[in-house]
């Protein structure tokens, strides 16, 4: 569970690599934020809503409860706010980890990328140091949650007696935008770390600037901590597991909310710079990348698929059905990811070629238009 964080670390250091490694757009050459969101969804959605379908397909006896969560889940909003609901028997349902609990994180991402733009501004003109500190102090700032979750000291703070109370905060800290957004800031500072260390400007070769119109790979001018960073952040990793196992579980919601952050950032960045051993002989093989594009389809999938084999075949004392499992989830994802999730994203972008708009394109450009107004008329 401390790898969920990995989700918006990552996000954020892509998305934030792409617009601070180009000039910033201006005027109607920029998409308009709904604009920006609506092609990230393009990417994401696809494989999202074909999980929740089958989620809902193979087990329809859903409370009043869950249905009235459903459409929260379809408009990927059930992570912004802790709903929950105490049943019968004393436990307590929650609107993030209802039907297929594992994309909750897209929930959060939905939130963090209305943020990304002004953050690579923010960022875009910073330096190392400001942004290596940025870095220390989103780490830091984990310690909050672990403050606040430990031992429920925000339910005594707040005065909750009942046990309904902190299942709440719990939720809220573990699955809501307000528990991972220092992590996608220090996924946007991570970025600038590795364009300010390991790249140059293409036309002058000097470092990259606000102003640098192209720039390329100088893995030779980053830091040897960070050119043999996936060796160091997994060799960190094996010690905390074998060296400092309870600590894990004694601060477990810093470790959960961020506090794998230096473990995470080495791997990152080792893995973006390319010249360290395990990204070069393991993350690059071609095992390896057949499994990194359908490794988001896999993470969706795999409750989806373990579900269907309990009802049919039964799984606690299955043997051969917990044996296959892992080839079957491999096939099920590649033929989701082929058959389903590419022609979808094939489509959008002939249509975006071809310049078809359907009705969503109507109504961002209708929002957009009201909102260009607006701001002329402020």
């Amino acid at each position: 569970a401390t790898w969920t964080q990995l989700f918006f670390l990552l996000s954020g250091f892509v998305l934030a690599y792409a617009e601070l490694s180009k000039p910033p757009k201006t005027g109607n050459a920029r998409p308009s934020i709904l604009r920006y969101i609506r092609r990230r969804l393009t990417v994401i959605y696809p494989a999202f809503f074909l999980s929740l379908l089958l989620k809902v397909t193979y087990a329809p006896g859903r409370s009043a409860f869950e249905w009235a969560m459903l459409p929260l889940h379809g408009l990927l909003l059930q992570s912004w706010f802790p709903i929950c609901h105490a049943t019968q028997s004393g436990h307590a349902t929650c609107s993030p980890w209802l039907f297929n609990g594992e994309a909750w994180f897209l929930s959060v991402l939905l939130v963090f990328w209305f943020t990304l733009r002004p953050l690579a501004e923010l960022f875009r003109r910073r330096s190392l140091c400001f942004s290596a500190f940025s870095l220390l102090a989103c780490w830091l700032f984990s310690l909050v949650f672990h403050v606040l979750g430990s031992q429920n000291r925000l339910a005594g703070w707040l005065g909750c007696t009942d046990s309904f109370c902190p299942m709440v905060i719990m939720v809220a800290i573990r699955s809501t935008p307000l528990g991972y957004f220092h992590v996608f800031v220090a996924g946007v500072a991570a970025a600038r770390i590795f364009l300010l260390t390991a790249m140059r400007d293409a036309e002058t070769g000097g470092r990259v600037s606000a102003d640098t119109r192209r720039i390329v790979l100088a893995a030779e001018r980053a830091p040897l901590l960070l050119r043999f960073g996936c060796c160091c952040g997994y060799l960190c990793y094996a010690a905390l597991l074998f060296l400092a196992t309870s600590w894990i579980g004694s601060y477990y919601y810093f470790f959960h909310n961020g506090g794998m952050m230096p473990v995470m950032v080495l791997i990152l960045l080792g893995a973006a710079i390319g010249t360290d051993p395990v990204t070069t002989w393991v993350f690059r093989s071609k095992p390896m990348l057949v499994l990194g594009r359908i490794s988001y389809m896999q993470y969706l999938m795999q409750h989806v698929l373990q579900g269907w084999i309990r009802r049919a075949f039964g799984w606690q004392d299955n043997a051969v059905a917990q044996a296959i499992f892992v080839p079957c989830l491999i096939l099920f994802s590649y033929c989701c990811q082929r058959w389903v999730e590419r022609p979808y994203t094939e489509y959008q972008r002939f249509r975006q070629d071809k310049g078809i708009k359907g009705f969503e394109d109507r109504a961002i450009d209708w929002v957009d238009r009201k909102m260009r107004k607006a701001q002329a008329d402020a």
